[in-house]
């Protein structure tokens, strides 16, 4: 057993995950447009997760609304037109590690995880040790104690999500300079547009919206 981060996959992501594997099995012709979708699919899913849902969790002022949107936009934007612009010729036989890796996270609904699908990853102890104080110092109405830990731990969790989850499997790809160069513009805006979040709005939360905020997350961290 080991730490994981394990995102909860809606019906969307999970159909379209199956869709894909489906699609490199049986060798059809439609396999990366099936591969885009799904990408499509857990990046408004992880957008959801961390940008939309947590807003509602908060009383947020006007300007930290705009900033919340800003991040939306760019994350969604950067997430689909790169991923097309990288995968969309890329054949049956060159999605092999690519399957791989999908295969590796994805976490499908069992016993083992209370019968709800996830796409999982491992993380470090010390990470793990980290999330685990911020997630409790919050659970006790002691958030603001050490909003700084809490603020970190979120940008560190954003910053693996973005390393682990999503491009892993750009890397198995070749790709042209200038389409790596955009991949890397893209990355670096959707990191900054999290990090923006995190640190407009944490920053300005109650012990009470602290609680909420990082409930909201606690569970991410499981056991696989």
């Amino acid at each position: 057993m080991q730490n994981v981060v394990a995102i909860p996959a809606n019906p969307a992501l999970v159909n379209s995950t199956e869709d894909f594997f489906h699609a490199i099995e049986h060798d059809r012709k439609d396999s990366a447009e099936k591969f885009i979708h799904m990408v499509d699919h857990l990046t408004d899913r992880v957008i959801s997760l961390f940008l939309v849902e947590p807003a509602n969790l908060a009383n947020v002022s006007g300007g930290q609304k705009k900033v919340i949107d800003f991040a939306v936009s760019t994350a969604g934007k950067a997430s689909s037109m790169l991923t097309r612009q990288i995968f969309k010729k890329v054949s049956n036989a060159e999605f092999a590690p690519v399957v791989a890796n999908v295969k590796e996270m994805y976490w499908p609904a069992s016993d083992e995880n209370n019968n709800h699908p996830y796409i999982a990853f491992p993380v470090t102890d010390a990470f793990a040790a980290d999330f685990k104080k911020a997630s409790e110092l919050c659970a006790e109405g002691r958030g603001s104690e050490d909003v700084a830990l809490v603020t970190r731990v979120m940008g560190d969790l954003a910053d693996l999500i973005i390393e682990d989850v999503f491009l892993p499997n750009t890397k198995t790809i070749k790709m042209g300079f200038v389409t790596q160069k955009a991949l890397n513009v893209g990355v670096d805006g959707s990191r900054k547009a999290v990090h923006a979040v995190n640190n407009k709005v944490l920053k300005n939360l109650s012990d009470a919206e602290l609680k909420n905020y990082m409930g909201h997350y606690a569970s991410l961290l499981m056991q696989r």
